[in-house]
């Protein structure tokens, strides 16, 4: 299993990353990967709505299925970073790799997403692998200052690939 940690400030291109790597990693390698995204702003689950009463009613989980046959799965338990990727690994379905957006606290090969270099060195941890992002669009001439890989995951796929040691 691979984990992958894509961390940054909003509007600095995890998402983005993300989404183009994993359509890669599909198309191209066949990959099943599954993503845990940090949500800080707002609840997931709408007040009134089935999903809610039945968790808040007690239920550690609730799962909800629509007609276009996509579900979705509300936690009432807490549950940490770690003990979801651990529910994932040991769940019904083949997963290959795993992204994590948003959560600074997992010690996994991390990409760090920026917009700009003045963005790198108060977020840089022991973790980060490379630099990804809205950098990656800009003719920055200060890259070269940069000791990290700088990746997109369109561009440099290959690169993307052997960074984080993906077979």
């Amino acid at each position: 299993m691979i984990i992958i940690s894509v961390i940054g400030y909003s509007g600095s291109g995890k998402t983005h990353f993300i989404q183009k790597a994993i359509r890669r990693l599909k198309t191209e390698l066949n990959f099943e990967v599954a993503v845990i995204k940090n949500i800080h702003q707002h609840q997931i689950d709408e007040e009134g709505k089935d999903s809610y009463i039945f968790t808040e009613a007690g239920a550690v989980y609730s799962i909800i299925k629509n007609k276009f046959n996509e579900n979705a799965i509300f936690f009432k338990k807490k549950i940490n970073s770690e003990e979801l990727i651990k529910w994932i690994i040991k769940g019904p379905f083949k997963v290959e790799i795993i992204f994590t957006e948003g959560f600074r606290n997992l010690s996994f090969p991390t990409i760090l997403c920026v917009k700009e270099i003045s963005e790198i060195k108060p977020q840089l941890n022991e973790n980060v692998k490379a630099i990804s992002g809205l950098i990656t669009t800009s003719k920055l001439s200060q890259k070269s200052e940069i000791k990290l890989p700088i990746v997109d995951a369109e561009e440099n796929f290959k690169s993307f690939l052997k960074i984080f040691e993906i077979k």
